[in-house]
């Protein structure tokens, strides 16, 4: 890790390879082979957004040895525990311009000591940084009361929490402690029953975040699939616009957002300047084939043409 400290501490349960099958421009096969997994491109925004991002999670087996080695390539920081199963890998086929998954194996909860020790290294290293990105998992790798043990002890060690959770994850987290900066999606609130399929009303969305709210989260920051990006920090409301690109693969763009979040929370911006940040690299990042990457020149630039404003009408 060399001298420098970490400035985000992130819990990346879910780590994978991604083996993806392409088409060259001589017309032969094209193979790629990437690390994978929330947390990572998390990071891999955040490095781009000059941030010295720390990843925490499981890895094991074949998959995880070459998750490790691959590391080195992006510049990345890696603070990995140990564990018995092998970590997934998800491969896809792009070669007739869609993606198509081709195999995928499915994560596997850990041991009850690897979670102890999953757990202790990375409330070691969130608590060095004193800044720490939460994602969550799809399947089971920690039991959900992890969270909640997490959720504690954060807040016990006045460590400011970015999270990008939802589901049981993200309840039993504001069971133990409260959140500074929660980032959800649309999807996610539908996912969770927050918010219903046939109702896509202003007001709508407004209940669902005062609820995310009441239960914990001080700051909520909500992206919207075609629809601008909607926040709460305090009793501020506002809306955020970003110019339309013409995207490579709109997947990670969310991830990206919650970089921007996390860097601007470490550089103690205000909440207009926030936004504008998170919405410029989650734009940045449809640009660009590879998840949580972007040209980190595109990035000043987008930020100052994201339209961030108060909410109208203004919620009572």
């Amino acid at each position: 890790m060399g001298h420098q400290r970490h400035t985000v501490a992130i819990f990346a349960p879910v780590l994978y390879l991604t083996v993806t099958i392409e088409t060259s421009s001589s017309g032969n096969d094209e193979v790629h082979i990437h690390p994978g997994g929330q947390g990572f491109w998390t990071a891999r925004m955040l490095k781009h957004l000059q941030e010295r991002p720390l990843i925490c999670g499981p890895l094991g087996g074949e998959s995880g040895k070459v998750f490790i080695g691959l590391m080195s390539q992006f510049g990345m920081d890696l603070s990995s525990v140990d564990v018995a199963y092998r970590s997934p890998v998800v491969i896809n086929d792009r070669r007739s311009g869609e993606r198509k998954t081709i195999a995928d194996s499915p994560p596997v909860q850990i041991e009850r000591h690897e979670i102890d020790d999953l757990y202790g290294r990375f409330l070691d290293k969130a608590m060095t940084s004193n800044l720490c990105v939460i994602t969550g998992q799809s399947d089971e790798i920690v039991p959900p009361g992890f969270y909640r043990r997490l959720g504690h002890d954060l807040a016990a060690g006045e460590v400011t929490v970015v999270a990008d959770l939802h589901g049981p994850e993200l309840k039993e987290f504001l069971k133990g402690g409260s959140i500074d900066v929660l980032k959800v999606s649309d999807e996610d609130l539908h996912s969770d029953g927050l918010l219903s399929r046939n109702t896509t009303g202003l007001e709508d969305y407004i209940q669902a975040m005062r609820r995310l709210g009441q239960a914990g989260a001080r700051s909520v920051v909500l992206s919207r699939q075609h629809e601008p990006a909607m926040a709460r920090f305090g009793d501020v409301w506002y809306e955020a616009r970003t110019p339309e690109l013409v995207p490579a693969d709109h997947r990670g763009a969310g991830d990206s957002m919650t970089a921007g979040l996390a860097a601007a929370s470490r550089r103690g911006l205000d909440p207009e300047a926030t936004l504008r940040l998170a919405c410029a690299a989650g734009a940045a990042n449809v640009t660009r084939h590879g998840l949580g990457s972007a040209d980190a020149d595109l990035i000043p630039g987008l930020t100052e043409k994201v339209d961030v404003r108060p909410l109208s009408p203004t919620p009572v």
